[in-house]
C-alpha cells in the first residue's frame, strides 16, 4: 500500500536531505535563521535552561535531472518562482515541473540551440520552494482558523460589480483589509513567533541563498556517494583520473556557488532584488513579466496596469479579424465596435444579474444568480491567460447578452460556485479543526503580509490618499482598476514593521555589475506588468543585461506559447548567450 507523504513527516536540518515524494520528485525541508540579519543568539543565564532558536523550515522540492549528478550532461538546479507575492512554488513544480525541464534540457521536441558545438548540453534539476508564510513552509502565517473559514471569508467579499461605487462600500473594504491585517499580525502557527516581521522579500533572498549554498554541498556529496557504490574499489579510495575529473567538476565552492534562476512576475522582484544583495551569485538569471522593484518596494503600486485594457482591446481586434463565423460577438464595421458590444454586455450585467436554478443530479434546484463578479473572475482568467481563455469568454459573452439562464456557459458558472459551498467540498481530519478540500491557491494573508513588510510597515492612508490612488488606477485600467486597487489596502490592520529591510532604492543601480548577464522578457500587453517595465529594470537597474520581446498579451511568455522565445531560454540556460538587444518572438498562435 502507497503511504501517503506528509511534509510534517520530514525533520528538518540545516543541510539538504532529500526524500522521495509526490512519485518521481525529491523534498526536502531545509533549517534556517528566522531573521538573517540577527547580530546575537539567544542565551540564557545559567540558571535557565536555553531557550531554543526559533528556525524557518523551508519546504523544497525538486524535479531531478534526466542524468545523475556525475554525468559531464548534469546541469545543476534552475530555481524557479510561480509570482505572488505567496504563490506556491511547490504547487508549480508539481504542475508544471516536467515542462519546464522539457523546455530548458538539451534534448526537447521542436526547440534547437542556434549554438550546435556547444559541448556537453545540460540537463537541469527544477527545484523550487514554498516562501515563508505559505503553504508547507513553517512557521505559517495563520490568518484564520482553519481552511473553510478563510474560504468563507472570501466569498464575504464585496461584488466587484459595487467596488467603490459608495463611501459605504469604501468602507466595508476597507474594515476587511483592517480586520484581515490585525488577525495576520496576531495569527501565530500554533505557539510559533510571530513571523510576519520575518516575511518580507529579503529574507526570502537570503533563503534563496542558503538553497543554493546546501545544493552544492549536495551535489559533492551525492556524486562521492554514487561513486562509492558503483563499481568495486580497493578500500575507499577514490583515485583514478576520470573519478578526479568528477570531483573537480562537482566540487562544491562555499560561497562561490550561483544560482540559475527563472523567476515569473513577482518571482521577478525576488529575482531582481537576488542579483541587487548579491551580484556576484548571478549564474543564470531569467526576469519573466516584471515587477517594476523601485514601485514596488515605495508602496506606489502604479507600474502595473498601463497596458490592461489594451489586452481587451486586441482581443476585439483578433475577433473581428475571425469573422461571424468565429467570432461569438462579431459586430459592426470595425475592432472598436466589437469592443463596444464588449463593453455594454458587462456594463448592462452590472445592473442585471442573470437569475439561474440548475437542477441538481437529485431534480432539486436552488436559486443562484449570474453577477458581475462572476464573470468578472473570468474576465481576469482570459486577460492573464489568452491562449487557453479568451475565446471561451467571448462565447460567455454571447450568453450573457441573450440572457439565456439555461446556457451550458451560464450553468457551468453557477455549478462551480456551488461547489465551493457544498458538505463534499469540506473534510475533517480531526476533532480539531476542518480543511477545505480544495486545490491549493495562494493563502490570503500571505500576500498582503509580505507585501507589507516589503515597504517597511503601514502607509497610514487617509481615505483622500485612497480616493486619489483609485482615481489613478482608473485612468489606468477600467477593467482590473477597481479590484487592483484593493492591493494599496494590503497594509492596513497591520501593526508589525519588518526587524529587517536592505537601504535599496532600486531607482538607480546601486550594485556591481552581476555575474552573468540577465535574460529579461516582457510581453508587448501583460496584464499587470508591462513591457516598459522590462526594459527599465534592464536599462538602469542590469548593466549588460538584455529585453526578449514576445509580440503576444497574457501574462509572463508561458500565457502565449512561442518557440522562439523557448529557444531563447532553451539557449540561455545552455549557453549563457543572451539575445540581441531588439529581438522580438512571435506567438505560435493567437485566439480566435
Amino acid at each position: 500500500e502507497q503511504q501517503i507523504f506528509r511534509w510534517d513527516d520530514i525533520v528538518p536540518s540545516e543541510s539538504l536531505e532529500y526524500t522521495p515524494c509526490f512519485s518521481s520528485f525529491l523534498c526536502a525541508r531545509l533549517s534556517v535563521p528566522l531573521n538573517w540579519n540577527a547580530t546575537t543568539t539567544p542565551t540564557a543565564s545559567n540558571d535557565e535552561p536555553e531557550e531554543a532558536e526559533t528556525r524557518v523550515a523551508v519546504a523544497i522540492i525538486k524535479l531531478p535531472a534526466k542524468v545523475p549528478v556525475t554525468d559531464p550532461q548534469y546541469g545543476g538546479p534552475i530555481i524557479v518562482n510561480p509570482g505572488g507575492p505567496g504563490e506556491s512554488g511547490i504547487y508549480q513544480v508539481l504542475s508544471d515541473g516536467e515542462s519546464l525541464q522539457a523546455l530548458v534540457d538539451s534534448e526537447g521536441s521542436d526547440i534547437t540551440l542556434s549554438n550546435s558545438e556547444v559541448q556537453f548540453p545540460k540537463h537541469f534539476d527544477i527545484l523550487s520552494f514554498d516562501p515563508r508564510g505559505a503553504n508547507n513552509t513553517t512557521p505559517r502565517l495563520r490568518c484564520f482558523p482553519d481552511a473553510f473559514s478563510q474560504q468563507v471569508w472570501q466569498l464575504q467579499s464585496p461584488d466587484y460589480g459595487l467596488l467603490w461605487h459608495s463611501e459605504s462600500i469604501i468602507g466595508m473594504d476597507w474594515g476587511r483589509a483592517a480586520a484581515l491585517g490585525a488577525s495576520c499580525s496576531h495569527g501565530r502557527d500554533h505557539d510559533a513567533e510571530n513571523i510576519v516581521p520575518y516575511l518580507n522579500t529579503a529574507q526570502t533572498v537570503e533563503d534563496m541563498l542558503q538553497i543554493v549554498e546546501k545544493e552544492g554541498e549536495w551535489r559533492e556529496q551525492e556524486a562521492r556517494r554514487l561513486m562509492t557504490g558503483e563499481r568495486p574499489r580497493t578500500g575507499n579510495s577514490i583515485g583514478s583520473e576520470e573519478d578526479g575529473e568528477i570531483i573537480k567538476r562537482v566540487a562544491y565552492r562555499p560561497s562561490e556557488e550561483k544560482i540559475k534562476y527563472w523567476g515569473m512576475s513577482y518571482g521577478t522582484l525576488l529575482g531582481a532584488t537576488f542579483a541587487a544583495m548579491h551580484p556576484d551569485r548571478v549564474g543564470r538569471m531569467i526576469l519573466d513579466g516584471v515587477v517594476d522593484p523601485a514601485d514596488h518596494y515605495s508602496g506606489r503600486w502604479l507600474t502595473q496596469l498601463q497596458d490592461s485594457d489594451q489586452i481587451v482591446s486586441k482581443f476585439c481586434e483578433y475577433c473581428f479579424q475571425a469573422g461571424p463565423e468565429k467570432c461569438p460577438i462579431y459586430t459592426g464595421s470595425s475592432p472598436a465596435d466589437v469592443e463596444a458590444r464588449f463593453t455594454s454586455i458587462l456594463y448592462h450585467l452590472k445592473e442585471n444579474p442573470i437569475a439561474v436554478s440548475p437542477l441538481r443530479s437529485d431534480g432539486i434546484s436552488s436559486p443562484e444568480m449570474v453577477t458581475y463578479n462572476d464573470v468578472h473572475l473570468r474576465l481576469l482568467s482570459g486577460l492573464y491567460f489568452p491562449f487557453t481563455m479568451a475565446e471561451n469568454f467571448f462565447s460567455l459573452l454571447l450568453a450573457l447578452e441573450s440572457r439565456n439562464s439555461s446556457s451550458r456557459d451560464l450553468v457551468t458558472m453557477v455549478s462551480g460556485k456551488q461547489a465551493l459551498l457544498t458538505p463534499s467540498g469540506c473534510q475533517q481530519n480531526d476533532e480539531e479543526s476542518s480543511e477545505l478540500n480544495v486545490p491549493y491557491v495562494s493563502g490570503v494573508g500571505a500576500f498582503q503580509a509580505i507585501s507589507c513588510m516589503d515597504i517597511g510597515g503601514p502607509l497610514n492612508l487617509t481615505r483622500q490618499d485612497f480616493r486619489d490612488y483609485l482615481a489613478e488606477l482608473l485612468g489606468q485600467s477600467q477593467w482590473i482598476g477597481p479590484s487592483w486597487a484593493r492591493n494599496k489596502l494590503a497594509c492596513e490592520g497591520f501593526t508589525v514593521t519588518p526587524v529587517w529591510k536592505p537601504a535599496l532604492k532600486f531607482e538607480t543601480q546601486e550594485w556591481a555589475n552581476t555575474s552573468h548577464p540577465l535574460l529579461i522578457i516582457g510581453n508587448s500587453h501583460d496584464t499587470v506588468t508591462p513591457l516598459r517595465n522590462a526594459r527599465r529594470v534592464s536599462r538602469e537597474l542590469f548593466p549588460g543585461s538584455a529585453v526578449l520581446h514576445q509580440d503576444s498579451e497574457g501574462h509572463c511568455s508561458h500565457s502565449s506559447p512561442s518557440l522562439c522565445t523557448a529557444r531563447a531560454i532553451r539557449e540561455y540556460f545552455q549557453t549563457g548567450l543572451v539575445p540581441e538587444e531588439g529581438t522580438v518572438c512571435e506567438p505560435e498562435m493567437k485566439p480566435f
